[in-house]
């Protein structure tokens, strides 16, 4: 039964209209970021080979021929498909229109010191959803879990995040590094240090006009003093986000959310 009390097939239109509550709902094109050959845009046709994405399309989200999707490249555009041929093979499709999606401004990248596992995961997933632009997974004094590579799951939970948020781009993530490397790797950026330190920090500064910007965040039990001591010696801005404690993961997400929202309000 739908939701209007009639039998219908899921498929049979892109949207459901309440009509007791005057309201329509969209039902979303399933987006999905694809490597740029599997595209042929002189063609106007693309191929998704056998893998696991082919087997979400057809065994879990159950499309077939005349369904439409979204293909991301990963060079700013979305590209608006038809399925034409579902074979074990591949999926192939026609390529229906393109659009360049706008580049998000300001360009953040979030220098998050690592946590445990699943909090980590979550800075990286709701700060994607936000608009950082890039990560830089750092392992300062007080770290617990340390690791040299990123790790797979860590790419999935970019895209998966991206795909969902609507972005045309994927945010770069970058090699595990010290809070030195980090402040090399962000020498252009105008730097925000997020940190409890009550009666010391200032207040967020204005973003508006910032283009590059770089958070930092701690770990759980922040920055160290000498770290802080090391930021601001490169010239950072200590903030402190009112009045409470926050956890890591959620001082990011806040942090990313205030700076992406002040300057594009």
């Amino acid at each position: 039964m739908s939701i209007l009390g009639q039998s219908r097939s899921k498929r049979e239109c892109d949207r459901v209209v309440l009509y007791s509550l005057n309201i329509v709902v969209d039902m979303r094109t399933a987006r999905f970021f694809v490597p740029s050959d599997w595209i042929a845009q002189s063609a106007q046709a693309f191929s998704i080979p056998a893998g696991p994405m082919h087997k979400q399309i057809v065994s879990v989200l159950r499309m077939r021929a005349g369904d439409h999707i979204s293909l991301c490249p990963n060079d700013g555009t979305e590209i608006d498909c038809e399925i034409t041929e579902i074979t074990k093979a591949a999926i192939l499709g026609a390529i229906v229109r393109s659009r360049m999606g706008e580049p998000l401004r300001p360009s953040i990248t979030v220098c998050a010191a690592i946590t445990k596992r699943d909090t980590f995961e979550w800075t990286l997933q709701k700060c994607t959803e936000i608009g950082a632009t890039a990560f830089i997974p750092m392992i300062t004094d007080r770290v617990i879990k340390k690791t040299k590579d990123v790790p797979a799951r860590w790419m999935d939970i970019l895209r998966e995040a991206s795909e969902q948020s609507g972005r045309t781009m994927l945010p770069v993530i970058h090699d595990p590094s010290s809070l030195k490397s980090a402040l090399e790797q962000t020498g252009k950026c105008d730097r925000i240090v997020l940190h409890e330190s009550v009666g010391k920090a200032a207040s967020m500064p204005k973003v508006r006009m910032m283009d590059h910007i770089a958070l930092f965040v701690g770990p759980e039990g922040g920055f160290s003093d000498a770290e802080i001591e090391e930021l601001q010696s490169a010239g950072s801005t200590v903030v402190q986000i009112g009045d409470l404690v926050m956890r890591a993961e959620t001082a990011a997400t806040v942090g990313t959310a205030l700076i992406r929202f002040s300057a594009v309000s």
